[in-house]
C-alpha cells in the first residue's frame, strides 16, 4: 500500500507575499479579461469571481504563529505539572528518609530507585507519581509521614498532579495534530490561489505575445519561487 504524498507548497516565498501578487495579478487580469476570455475558456466568468474568493479564504487562515503559540502555550503548561510533580515526590522522600532513616527498602517501596529515569518524562512520571501514591496512603506509612510534618494534601497531591500531568500530556498532543491539520488547510488553500495565477501566466504568454509590459507583469516570481507543475493547455476559443 502506497502512503500518501507529503503535501508542499508549490512556491517557495512567503504566504503574504504569494497573496500580494495575487492580488496584483486579478486586478490586472480583470482589466484585460475581455483579451484573456476571447482566447481561453476556462478564464471566463466566474473564473475571477472564484480567485478573489480563494484570495480571501487563503488569507482568512491564520498564519503558523498562531498554532505554534497555542502549542507552546500546551507544552509550558505541562513542563509546570512535571516541575510540581518532581517537587511532590522529593517532597515525599524526604518525608520518608525522616520517617525511616537508614532503610532502604521503604525508599524502593516509595519509587526512589525509579526517579531519575522518570522525572523529565511525561509518560513515567505520572507511573511514579501513582504508585507513590499507593504506597504513601497505606495506613502504617501515612501515619509514619504525617508524624514528620508531611501534610494530607501533601500526599494527595501525588495523585492530583499524576492526572494533572496525563491530561496535559494528551492536550499538548492534541495541540500538535491540530497545528498539522492547520498546516494542511493552509497549504491547500495557498496553493489553490497560486494554481490560478500559474494558469493565468501561462495564458498571459500568448495574450500579450506582442506586448512586453504586460508579458512580464504577468510572469510568475522564479527567482522566489518553485517551478508549479505546468497546468493543462486550456483550450483555445475558436
Amino acid at each position: 500500500m502506497k502512503h500518501p504524498v507529503e503535501l508542499t507548497r508549490l512556491f517557495k516565498k512567503t504566504d503574504e507575499e504569494m497573496l500580494q501578487q495575487a492580488d496584483v495579478q486579478r486586478a490586472l487580469f480583470i482589466e484585460s479579461k475581455i483579451k484573456f476570455t476571447e482566447r481561453f475558456t476556462p478564464l471566463v466568468d466566474p473564473f475571477a469571481t472564484v480567485w478573489g474568493n480563494a484570495i480571501t479564504t487563503a488569507r482568512e487562515i491564520l498564519p503558523d504563529y498562531v498554532s505554534l503559540a497555542s502549542q507552546s502555550s500546551e507544552t509550558d503548561a505541562l513542563e509546570g505539572f512535571l516541575d510540581k510533580g518532581r517537587t511532590a515526590f522529593q517532597t515525599l522522600m524526604l518525608y520518608t528518609q525522616l520517617a525511616y532513616p537508614a532503610n532502604a527498602s521503604v525508599l524502593r517501596l516509595m519509587g526512589q530507585p525509579g526517579y531519575i529515569a522518570a522525572r523529565k518524562s511525561q509518560l513515567k512520571l505520572p507511573v511514579l507519581l501513582q504508585s507513590a501514591y499507593k504506597q504513601a496512603t497505606k495506613p502504617e506509612y501515612k501515619t509514619a509521614l504525617m508524624a514528620k510534618g508531611m501534610k494530607a494534601d501533601e500526599i494527595e497531591s501525588l495523585e492530583t498532579l499524576a492526572d494533572s500531568i496525563l491530561a496535559q500530556n494528551a492536550s499538548q498532543e492534541k495541540s500538535k495534530k491540530d497545528r498539522s491539520l492547520d498546516s494542511t488547510e493552509r497549504i491547500l488553500a495557498m496553493n489553490a490561489v497560486w494554481e490560478k495565477m500559474a494558469l493565468v501566466s501561462q495564458c498571459a504568454k500568448l495574450v500579450f505575445q506582442d506586448n512586453a509590459t504586460l508579458y512580464a507583469m504577468f510572469l510568475l516570481d522564479d527567482g522566489s519561487a518553485a517551478t508549479p507543475a505546468p497546468p493543462a493547455t486550456p483550450p483555445v476559443q475558436g
